[in-house]
């Protein structure tokens, strides 16, 4: 599968791909309400590529993050826990890294500096 970009989403640009064993999901821009509904298409489309999926969410090029987006991304934690798989969340940037030590989520999410190989 190559990398395919998604502007449908206004502020947010989307992409799917795969690097090594990891179907990857490249997050660029303001995730916001009006782009969580493309969020989770490329979500479940990359659970439904492997099984166990094995997702990461490159969020280096994402600049906000709002509650709506996090909460796609624990309801896609959630379902790929629930087949076994992992959801790691690559790169983020200062602001994104506040984000979620502010929410607390900096311990619920498998963050990492860089991609999975």
């Amino acid at each position: 599968m190559g990398m395919v970009a998604d502007r449908r989403a206004g502020a947010v640009e989307l992409s799917l791909g795969r690097r090594g064993g990891w179907t990857t999901v490249g997050v660029a821009g303001e995730l916001t309400l009006t782009g969580t509904a493309a969020l989770e298409e490329h979500l479940a489309r990359a659970m439904a590529g492997q099984s166990p999926p094995q997702v990461v969410v490159d969020v280096g090029a994402m600049t906000f993050c709002d509650s709506s987006g996090l909460n796609v991304l624990l309801h896609a934690r959630k379902q790929i826990l629930g087949l076994c798989g992992r959801l790691v969340l690559a790169r983020p940037t200062d602001r994104v890294t506040r984000i979620l030590r502010t929410t607390g989520l900096d311990r619920v999410f498998d963050v990492r500096d860089a991609l999975p190989a």
